[in-house]
């Protein structure tokens, strides 16, 4: 593969004038004009083909992946870990202007294999895939990562607080919401349409709007059947308990918070004591899940769990401890670190921190290693045991756990200053309470004993 070295523009730098992939997200000048932020980072509705005039609409139903069939039968190019890509849009129109000024060899990886794209036997058929390995693709996906997390969290902040949802039951006239939230629950409480709870969706419209389409197309929401007619859509979808959409069915999985984060690690979990990565865990995996209890074990309580060290497999079953172990072994105070930082901030440190000792690279010069003893090697060789520079920890990614249960943020706490004043004294006012004679007589009858 031929490398970009030669090539001062990077996905990072000032966009050429042809450039598809939009700047950072400004969404105070949306606020300011009053106009809501985007659901999508660019206009996927008409996307054309790398290399010739062919156009795909995403949004209808596997237009997108007709495109990347199209890519290899035709082009014979290969997009390595499509899934990771934020938005393919974006990043085909990027390439696009790429491909016109150089040839695929000078950013894609070439293959030989013997057979055609159709499965045909032959020789030394020559193949290209585009990948991270790229320093300009791996920057590309990155900023698009990042685009996509702040076209989220703004997106979800104005469907939580926007107050001119103004739209009506799918089922009744009896409610026209003002907000999203009180349509979801209206649909849970009245109908028990199950869609999710507000706090965890977000692109909320879209959803309804599918929900709608596929009602009045007379299909059922979970597993997708087609009925006659609504009468019979509706009772099939009350007796079979189908009023709520099917998890395992990909289109929905845009619409639920939980699938932003940014763990979509392609490294294994390291060996040892370290926690398992979200998404590698099973639903099996979790110590309340039983098969033939409902039961969600909330006023359960066990042993206390360890906490991990956040360099090294270490753990300790009480903090201090572990804070002791991290300041012998690796030279690192915590809470001398921490001094002065909001507790949300320390979140974002302790998950930037779980981060980069996952992908194998350093906290502070981020320099990647291909094993974990020679990370671990970097870090006590160069004193870099440290929370690295602001500008890469304190960003919204880090809001998210890196693992699951993370024992360490359970131990952490806040200590901004206390603004309530307990110098200062209440006086209640005196209460005049008139009780009628004749109802307090009759009430302590009640009470006599004979």
């Amino acid at each position: 593969m031929t490398s970009a070295g030669n090539d001062n523009e990077t996905a990072t730098g000032k966009a050429t004038a042809g450039s598809s992939v939009i700047g950072p997200l400004n969404f105070g000048k949306d606020d300011e004009g009053g106009n809501p932020p985007p659901s999508r980072l660019t206009d996927d509705t008409a996307v054309e083909c790398m290399f010739c005039e062919n156009v795909y609409n995403f949004r209808l139903g596997d237009s997108r992946d007709q495109y990347l069939a199209h890519l290899y039968m035709v082009h014979r190019l290969v997009i390595a870990d499509i899934g990771e890509v934020e938005c393919v849009a974006s990043y085909s129109r990027f390439w696009s202007d790429k491909f016109r000024e150089h040839p695929m060899e000078k950013y894609c990886s070439a293959l030989l294999l013997n057979h055609l794209p159709d499965g045909t036997p032959a020789s030394n058929e020559k193949y290209f895939m585009l990948s991270d390995i790229e320093p300009l693709d791996y920057e590309l996906r990155q900023r698009l990562k990042r685009e996509m997390m702040e076209l989220v969290l703004a997106r979800h902040q104005f469907e939580r607080t926007d107050r001119n949802f103004n739209r009506g039951c799918l089922y009744c006239r009896d409610l026209q919401a003002e907000t999203r939230a009180e349509f979801l629950e209206h649909l849970y409480s009245k109908h028990f349409l199950l869609l999710g709870k507000a706090e965890n969706l977000v692109f909320v419209d879209e959803l309804i709007d599918a929900v709608q389409e596929k009602m009045e197309n007379l299909i059922c929401l979970f597993c997708e059947k087609v009925f006659k007619d609504r009468p019979t859509l509706k009772e099939h979808m009350r007796k079979k308990g189908h009023k709520r959409i099917n998890p395992d069915n990909k289109f929905y999985d845009r619409f639920f918070l939980v699938n932003y984060r940014n763990d979509r690690l392609k490294k294994p979990a390291p060996t040892g004591k370290q926690p398992v990565p979200i998404r590698a865990r099973a639903k099996e995996s979790s110590p309340f899940h039983t098969e033939d209890s409902d039961s969600d074990w909330s006023d359960w309580y066990g042993e206390e769990q360890p906490t991990t060290c956040l360099f090294c497999t270490v753990a300790k079953g009480k903090i201090d401890e572990l804070k002791q172990h991290m300041k012998v072994d690796h030279n690192f105070d915590f809470d001398g670190q921490v001094v002065g930082l909001t507790f949300y901030q320390r979140v974002k440190i302790v998950n930037y921190i779980r981060r980069q000792m996952h992908v194998l690279r350093c906290v502070q010069c981020r320099e990647e290693f291909p094993s974990k003893d020679g990370l671990q090697t970097h870090l006590r060789e160069a004193g870099h045991y440290s929370t690295g520079e602001q500008q890469f920890w304190d960003q919204p990614e880090f809001f998210f756990p890196t693992y699951e249960d993370d024992q360490f943020l359970c131990h952490l706490e806040d200590d901004s200053p206390d603004l309530s004043d307990d110098s200062s004294v209440v006086i209640s006012e005196k209460v005049e309470a008139k009780v009628n004679p004749e109802a307090e007589s009759l009430s302590l009858e009640n009470f006599r004993l004979d």
